[in-house]
């Protein structure tokens, strides 16, 4: 159950899934939890398994009103809960069976905000390593960005926003001291996007970092790229990052929330200090300045990725339901 016309709605429309349409016009929507309870009850759902704040809220309300089945929540976000009476309320309450961090420095915030450490799993987010599995055509992206042929391609990927932290990089890309041409692409778009761009042009980086806005096309760019970076100060976990480990790219990037967990410093990337932008244009000189260390930190991030695959993602997830629900879960199969 989800939003109505939501892209979940379309994503299980077309993988020929049940999908009920549930308007939620906020997280105490009285009429939303009430529906939640009414179609779990008449369609004799037995778990319940949330995927954002507000539908963690509503859940738990319906659940608190004589719907008696487990509630699962994931977690995507690395900040702390607040500490407001209802917010304590609602994350501490002994109604939320589990909790499913998507890294180890989620669950580590959340045990720091009193939340029973055994009713929290961490369950990896993960990727569809098929997707990058050929090489996408990309040349076409080299002239629409006017990118000399030689020049060493450098990508971020991520919205303009404060906890991207994209000013880092700029700051980092001004401090580079590399003879060898590049180009940065930033890709994404945002409300910091006029801010960034001034600080770019007032460090004399235009001829070297280029802004592309919003883009469909990332696989592409992702084959365009030689390098990968990440400077986020904040960080759930960071599937951009497995995007480019599965296509081979080495990478610099920030230990910011669970970013470090998914890569080895020194072997497939070079893993800095949120908001060093001196060391991480030193990892970026290293990295531009050496195809054969490039193709090395590539060839462990391609074998590395494997461990953050969505079918481990989803088998993990599976035996947490299968906890609860035992044989019923694969009932209609056997």
């Amino acid at each position: 159950m989800g939003q109505p016309d939501s892209p979940l709605e379309a994503k299980c429309k077309d993988n020929g899934y049940e999908f009920y349409p549930l308007e939620m016009r906020g997280e105490w929507d009285r009429k939303a939890y009430k529906n939640i309870r009414s179609l779990c009850l008449s369609k004799n759902i037995k778990l319940i398994h949330t995927h954002t704040a507000h539908a963690h809220t509503l859940a738990l309300l319906a659940k608190r009103n004589h719907l008696n089945i487990p509630l699962i929540v994931s977690r995507r976000v690395d900040f702390k809960p607040k500490t407001s009476f209802f917010s304590k309320w609602k994350y501490q309450h002994p109604a939320n069976d589990y909790y499913l961090p998507v890294s180890q420095k989620i669950k580590e915030v959340m045990i720091g905000s009193k939340i029973a450490p055994e009713r929290i799993i961490t369950v990896y987010s993960g990727i569809d390593l098929k997707r990058f599995s050929k090489t996408t055509p990309h040349e076409y992206l080299r002239e629409e960005f006017q990118i000399p042929k030689k020049a060493i391609v450098i990508g971020n990927v991520a919205a303009l926003v404060d906890h991207k932290d994209q000013e880092t990089l700029i700051h980092a890309v001004s401090k580079m001291r590399t003879n060898q041409e590049f180009r940065v692409l930033i890709v994404g778009d945002g409300k910091l996007e006029k801010k960034l761009k001034a600080q770019a042009e007032s460090l004399n980086l235009n001829d070297k970092i280029i802004f592309t806005g919003y883009r469909k096309d990332i696989p592409a760019l992702l084959s365009l790229f030689d390098i990968f970076t990440l400077t986020s100060k904040e960080e759930g976990l960071g599937t951009a990052v497995l995007d480019a480990m599965a296509c081979g790219l080495p990478i610099v990037a920030t230990n910011g929330g669970g970013i470090g967990e998914m890569l080895d410093h020194n072997e497939g990337a070079f893993v800095c200090p949120v908001g060093d932008s001196e060391t991480i244009a030193q990892g970026l000189d290293r990295l531009v300045n050496s195809e054969e260390l490039r193709s090395q930190f590539g060839t462990f991030n391609k074998t590395s990725v494997k461990r953050f695959s969505v079918t481990k993602t989803i088998d993990k997830t599976k035996l947490i339901y299968y906890s609860f629900l035992g044989d019923a879960l694969y009932g209609e199969s056997k």
